[in-house]
């Protein structure tokens, strides 16, 4: 999906969950088999992960203490991709595109459009982005350019116990009323006018989800549209 086009579809009617009880992130896990390396991960739902199409990693990016782009090297496998930065990042930002899910009358989930799915009552197109970050510099206060974004306000590492401010961003604006949470489910943030919300890490690393699920009007192709961020670092 075009960045640009992101604000103008969930500017359409907002449904009153934006947090889904079953629903999939993708994030970043470092590779103990390969130092330095990381896996992209697909899942969290009850703790999961599962399996996934490689073609539906899209842009992949790292960015170096400085803020200058790291090149990566992206090697697809049985077990998923992993991803080789040329030197040590600051943070790694990707974007997954899940596609086309149609739901049928009986309740069956079909991984293509309602178009092409005769018995389709209902479809969503689900967008995923994520960040990792791996050390805290100037850099991770700048936004990435990610459609969906979460941008730390200050470039001091987290502690754990003390409260973080974050910047929800929608095509590099600021977005108000977006749910932060620990995991995939609750509401332990909501972002303010001006697109900010606080939040206590935890000890460790700490994964927060946030999102959107909105209806979508004249496109045959689906009748909800669901983008999901995640943003992964660790507190002391």
């Amino acid at each position: 999906m075009h960045p640009l086009k992101l604000r103008a579809i969930l500017a359409m009617t907002l449904l009153g969950a934006t947090a889904q009880a079953g629903a999939h992130t993708v994030w970043l896990e470092a590779d103990r088999a390969h130092t330095g390396d990381y896996r992209v991960m697909f899942g969290g739902h009850a703790g999961k992960t599962e399996s996934y199409d490689a073609a539906k990693l899209g842009a992949v990016a790292a960015q170096d203490a400085t803020g200058k782009p790291v090149a990566l090297h992206r090697r697809e496998g049985a077990d998923g991709v992993r991803l080789s930065p040329a030197a040590r990042p600051a943070l790694l930002a990707v974007a997954f595109d899940n596609g086309y899910w149609s739901k049928t009358a009986k309740g069956k989930s079909v991984n293509r459009p309602m178009t092409e799915v005769p018995d389709a009552v209902s479809g969503v197109h689900a967008v995923k982005y994520h960040k990792t970050i791996v050390q805290w510099t100037d850099a991770v206060t700048h936004a990435t350019g990610q459609a969906f974004e979460l941008v730390p306000l200050s470039a001091s590492a987290p502690r754990a116990g003390q409260p973080l401010q974050l910047r929800v961003l929608i095509d590099g604006k600021p977005a108000a009323g977006i749910k932060l949470a620990f995991g995939e489910e609750g509401s332990d943030a909501v972002s303010d006018a001006q697109g900010v919300a606080s939040i206590v890490p935890r000890p460790g690393i700490n994964r927060l989800w946030a999102g959107q699920r909105q209806n979508v009007q004249g496109d045959p192709r689906l009748t909800e549209i669901s983008v999901e961020y995640s943003l992964v670092f660790t507190a002391r």
